[in-house]
């Protein structure tokens, strides 16, 4: 009956020697059971000597009371679960293979607590160490060190490598990205992926130095090109570092610092690292504050919008205005777009923001013309989603028409990066605003990706010179030169061509003598409120240029 059990069963006496084993305990032991019998059970396995099972052996031999261990057996690569009991001539050990469902369980536990793609560990995972970490440090004995550090780092335009060539490319190229942290990274290094291109590096016993190192490690290991499925692609990441300083902190609050001085570092263009500081906290503090303030703003009304006149290099006409927005805080004074836009943005407000444009800028233009000025054409910046957005050529037409206003009245400006996800659909859109009269117009043109094979294609009435151009005219004739080919670019593509940011009347000269149509920059006006622009329009009906300039 007991060599039927599929449970070891072995027996042992008071002097600890084996007096029975059954079959399947012969075989998990893979011993004979007369090589065992008779002998001591600590002689034949001294490893076992100070074990889990050792200690209830001992504890059910003295006390009568049952035991029971699982643990891993080395020499036999199993992990066994024993259960002792007492009997009148010693104890009898009842035991089994739990190795499958060891790895069972270890395998669900790891699956739980890890990324299913990169094998990096996840986000729970990621607060478990981090907490930890956190509860366990000294506090750092120097101003300049720290014992614990978060590396948030956030891969940049790994949406638009999905949207080129598919999600599986992308995934490759998440799992190579991991490859190489573990290959930069020291042992005692903790790494996580928290989000979709977000990864976390967790640092213990480290400095502020060692940490921006170990992120300009991060950057030197992104700047090889990643070979994935025939494709050579670059990738680059923003990195925001934050230091464990006070003993009040928590994991949650060193994380959301690394998330905020990541996006500090991406907003600096990318490819950055930016360590939490009180100046980047104060500025936390204050978008938070000012996304909380946006609702208040659009109910109060408390955007406004300021005119930039564009003159004509030909002949000093007026040809149009740039609107621009701005904020008039009831705490902070009036803002402009640096310091709210990106928040507005990513707000749910950003298509309200479409509809309050257009509203206020057709009542201008309808309030001008029944004062007798007419103003040739207004322009307005639309971002990347705000193009995209389903119906707007029929929502600016609809509002236009409410207003009485010609759609030839309007401008659409958009920059390079509302072309690059998504360049079909764009296109589709800037050639139904040309149908419908509309102008559009590519804004900061040549400081982008500057593509002549989206350029050939697109339906754009004007190109914008980048105002880095201007004022490169001074420190460098390539300016110049580059100046002078986009405007012929732009004729050879039936466009006009007006260039930004123009301060001084050398810069307005060598800008009329390469050729631009027209320009826009404080040499012409500072941005206007509506009265000082409508006044503007009257003083600039028929002066001459250098007399409209110098005034």
């Amino acid at each position: 009956m007991l060599d039927s059990l599929s449970d070891g069963f072995m027996s042992i006496d008071k002097s600890w020697r084996f007096t029975y084993l059954n079959n399947t305990a012969e075989r998990y032991l893979q011993q004979d059971r007369e090589n065992l019998l008779g002998r001591d059970i600590w002689q034949c396995y001294p490893d076992l000597v100070n074990s889990g099972y050792y200690r209830i052996y001992q504890q059910t031999a003295a006390t009568g009371l049952p035991g029971c261990h699982t643990d891993y057996y080395a020499p036999l690569r199993t992990w066994f679960e024993a259960r002792s009991f007492r009997h009148d001539e010693g104890i009898t050990v009842l035991f089994r293979d739990v190795t499958r469902e060891h790895e069972h369980a270890a395998q669900l536990e790891f699956e739980a607590s890890h990324d299913y793609l990169t094998g990096l560990a996840n986000r729970r995972k990621c607060m478990e160490a981090l907490s930890h970490a956190v509860a366990q440090r000294p506090l750092p004995s120097t101003p300049n060190g720290a014992c614990v550090a978060v590396l948030f780092i956030d891969l940049d335009h790994l949406k638009e490598v999905n949207d080129a060539f598919g999600h599986a490319v992308g995934d490759e190229l998440l799992r190579n990205f991991a490859k190489r942290l573990n290959a930069i990274l020291e042992p005692a290094f903790f790494a996580a992926r928290v989000g979709g291109d977000e990864f976390v590096l967790l640092l213990r016993n480290t400095t502020k130095s060692a940490a921006e190192a170990c992120a300009q490690s991060v950057l030197d290991a992104l700047a090889v090109p990643f070979e994935t499925c025939g494709r050579a692609i670059s990738l680059s990441a923003s990195v925001g570092i934050a230091l464990l300083r006070d003993a009040s902190e928590s994991a949650e609050t060193l994380l959301s610092r690394a998330d905020a001085a990541m996006y500090a570092a991406k907003s600096s263009g990318g490819l950055q690292v930016r360590t939490y500081d009180a100046a980047l906290d104060r500025g936390v503090r204050d978008r938070v504050a000012l996304r909380s303030d946006l609702r208040a703003a659009f109910s109060a009304n408390q955007f406004e919008l300021q005119f930039q006149p564009q003159i004509a290099l030909a002949d000093a006409s007026l040809i149009g205005a740039e609107a621009l927005l701005r904020w008039r805080h009831p705490e902070r004074g009036l803002l402009t777009p640096g310091a709210f836009l990106d928040l507005l943005l990513e707000s749910p407000y950003e298509r309200v923001l479409v509809e309050w444009l257009l509203n206020a800028i057709c009542q201008h233009i309808a309030a001008w013309q029944k004062a007798g000025v007419t103003v040739p054409r207004i322009s307005l910046n639309l971002s990347a989603r705000q193009l995209l957005d389903v119906g707007l050529t029929e929502r600016i037409l609809d509002i236009a028409d409410r207003h009485g206003v010609s759609p030839a009245k309007l401008d659409v400006e958009i920059t390079e990066d509302c072309l690059v996800n998504d360049i079909e659909t764009a296109t589709s859109v800037l050639a139904a605003l040309k149908q419908a009269g509309i102008a559009t117009s590519l804004d900061d043109f040549g400081a982008g990706y500057s593509s002549l094979s989206y350029l050939v294609r697109l339906p754009i009435d004007t190109l914008k010179i980048d105002r880095s151009f201007v004022h490169g005219l001074v420190a460098s004739e390539k300016a110049l030169a580059v100046i002078r080919g986009i405007v012929s670019l732009a004729r050879s593509l039936g466009m006009k061509t007006i260039a930004e940011g123009v301060e001084t009347q050398y810069q307005a000269d060598e800008i009329k003598d390469a050729g631009c149509d027209s320009i826009q920059g404080y040499l012409v006006s500072r941005p206007l409120d509506a009265e000082a622009f409508l006044k503007f329009c009257g003083a600039a009906h028929g002066a001459p240029l250098g007399n409209q300039l110098k005034n």
